[in-house]
């Protein structure tokens, strides 16, 4: 079988520019006009006035705000690798070869290549001898490819965590990509030492929709479910 290493997130830092801070300058001195030759204003009498009636309490709505319903996710298999996942139903899936070092896609966005632009989703990628052509186990060899991608990502990305679920060791980190539309990326890489297998997965989503997709991005990572014995 053909050795794969999945490529390293390479990224591209663009410089912002400085934008020029302007001064609006309002002209000074008093606007008032003071002539002695005008009579003074006589006090208007409070006793005499008409009575104001006090303004209306406003009303607070007590109902809480709606909430968009949840999106509904489907169990998506993918035989190949002998696991599955869970993504909202109207997404799109392009699992790739995957054991070839093939990309699975999963968008939001409708494409049908994995040339086609797409903003929302994650990439997956299954690595079986990389760990094993380095000499290393394969969570030792994950941790390495991962700080790797860290000392890329810059002082703005999150530190690296590191997590056992059963047989799978993961580590997991966030760095922001700067360009044309701002990106929020997290990275997970699954190692198994057991079958020296490493699952490397990218989810990325517009910076301006980072919050609002936090929950949607853990339930989908959490439902990628990996053989264990592969």
């Amino acid at each position: 079988m053909k050795s794969y290493r999945p490529n390293i997130f390479h990224l591209f830092l663009l410089l912002s520019g400085i934008a020029q801070a302007t001064e609006i300058k309002t002209p000074t001195g008093s606007n008032s006009v003071t002539n002695s030759s005008f009579p003074s204003a006589s006090p208007i009498s409070t006793a005499t006035s008409p009575a104001v009636a006090p303004a209306p309490s406003p009303v607070i709505s007590t109902n809480p705000p709606v909430s968009p319903p949840p999106l509904q996710l489907v169990v998506q298999p993918l035989p190949e690798i002998h696991a599955s996942m869970l993504l909202p139903k109207d997404w799109t899936l392009l699992p790739g070869k995957l054991l070839q070092g093939d990309v699975l896609l999963a968008t939001r966005e409708k494409i049908t290549t994995d040339s086609d632009p797409w903003t929302t989703g994650l990439s997956m990628t299954i690595d079986r001898n990389g760990a094993k052509d380095s000499g290393q186990k394969a969570s030792i060899y994950a941790l390495g490819l991962a700080r790797e991608a860290h000392e890329k990502a810059g002082d703005e990305a999150s530190p690296i965590r590191e997590s056992q679920s059963g047989e799978f060791h993961e580590v997991r980190f966030d760095f922001p990509v700067i360009g044309e539309q701002p990106l929020c990326v997290t990275e997970v890489l699954r190692a198994n030492d057991k079958t020296g297998t490493l699952a490397v997965i990218l989810w990325q989503s517009s910076k301006e929709e980072a919050a609002k997709l936090h929950d949607l991005r853990e339930q989908i990572l959490a439902g990628i479910k990996l053989d264990p014995s592969q």
